[in-house]
């Protein structure tokens, strides 16, 4: 089928599976002139391109990437800059093409491609197959969903497990049932990142062709570790702060540490925004003292937008309660700053990571989050 849609959350295993298809679709010499990419095009453009034909032998691919169309939209929280006004303008502007395509068009262009013609849609959200244009582009195309599996702490995954010793295989070699649990938990099923500590370990122990869990404690991090740097961090206790950092540190090597805070931060100025939009939200009476809404409540209207699990959720929201958002972006903008001086060659890592923790204000001074937050 000429027509293909790509959709799902795992976008490393969706990309990597773009890459396959590419290399069987299309011919090498004649890849030049055969294969284009769009981003997110509108509908009348996918419709142009949809009577495109092949130059010369083989066959032409069009990759439609960062597709928009087959998820919901989240309600923006407002944005009164001329930046937002500009975005906002310009997403009314594509609801707009969207809402007004010819459907009859459309779905008449994708049933007459090409047969040597491929156009794949990408999307890096999980397919909604109630949403009209899913509906319209699902009569012609061929669906493949590569959604994100979960993991909870204690519980096997027996499909990522097989993952992962395909993943050793695929990189010539054997993994411990340890080893692999070890990776799936302490990075969270991050496969692209569990993907990269596998080849590095493969890579650690040649001649040898087998993994084993010591190889891997010693290459990889783990983010229970960073868990517990993390809440002594941001409960302001600097010198079992220290300690701990110190203790990491032989563990794993320090940009590993930094690229796991860049996400944790990250996640975590997403979670304390969206509680305070939710609490500024809730209405009022005259008179009446305004207090935050209950974690429960939090909970119940954050975990559908951020696809999170409640009882994870929940924990995050707790380790927050005394951090300010302002303080968390602060920091967030401090570590990207360290770790660009770091890979300039202006700072030692180590240096880095220790003034990240250690040095909590803009001033220089030593501020607990606690005191950030007041």
């Amino acid at each position: 089928m000429p027509v293909i849609v790509l959709a799902g959350e795992e976008d490393f295993e969706l990309y990597r599976h773009l890459d396959k298809l590419k290399s069987e679709l299309l011919d090498p010499a004649w890849a030049s002139f055969n294969y284009s990419r769009m981003d997110n095009p509108s509908p009348q453009e996918v419709i142009d391109l949809a009577s495109a034909l092949p130059f010369g032998p083989g066959n032409k691919v069009i990759v439609l990437d960062r597709i928009d169309w087959f998820a919901k939209k989240r309600s923006g929280k407002g944005d009164d800059t001329a930046a937002g006004a500009k975005k906002a303008a310009k997403g009314a502007a594509k609801a707009a093409a969207r809402d007004s395509v010819d459907e009859d068009v459309l779905g008449k262009a994708l049933a007459e491609v090409h047969p040597n013609t491929y156009l794949i849609f990408v999307a890096t959200s999980n397919f909604d197959t109630t949403l009209r244009l899913s509906k319209l582009v699902s009569k012609s195309a061929k669906l493949e969903e590569f959604k994100k599996e979960k993991v909870w702490a204690g519980t096997a995954n027996a499909k990522l497990e097989n993952w992962c010793r395909k993943e050793a295989k695929h990189f010539g070699a054997t993994i411990d049932d340890d080893a692999v649990n070890y990776l799936i938990e302490g990075l969270d099923a991050n496969l692209r990142q569990i993907s990269s500590e596998i080849y590095k370990a493969s890579i650690y122990v040649l001649p040898a062709t087998h993994i084993t869990l010591a190889h891997v404690k010693n290459l990889s991090p783990h983010h229970s570790g960073i868990f517990a740097l993390a809440d002594l961090w941001l409960a302001g206790r600097v010198a079992e702060t220290y300690v701990a950092l110190k203790e990491l540190q032989t563990r794993q090597n320090n940009m590993a540490t930094v690229a796991t805070l860049q996400t944790f931060i990250s996640k975590w100025v997403e979670i304390k925004a969206l509680c305070q939009y939710h609490n500024e939200k809730a209405a009022f009476g005259p008179g009446v003292q305004r207090r935050e809404l209950p974690e429960g409540d939090l909970v119940k209207k954050i975990a559908p937008d951020l696809k999170m699990h409640p009882f994870v959720l929940e924990k995050d929201i707790k380790r927050l309660r005394n951090v300010s958002l302002d303080f968390l972006k602060s920091k967030r903008l401090e570590l990207t700053h360290l770790e660009h001086l770091v890979k300039t060659g202006q700072m030692p890592d180590t240096h880095a990571l220790e003034l990240f923790f250690l040095r909590e204000g803009k001033d220089g001074s030593k501020k607990t989050p606690q005191k950030s937050a007041k």
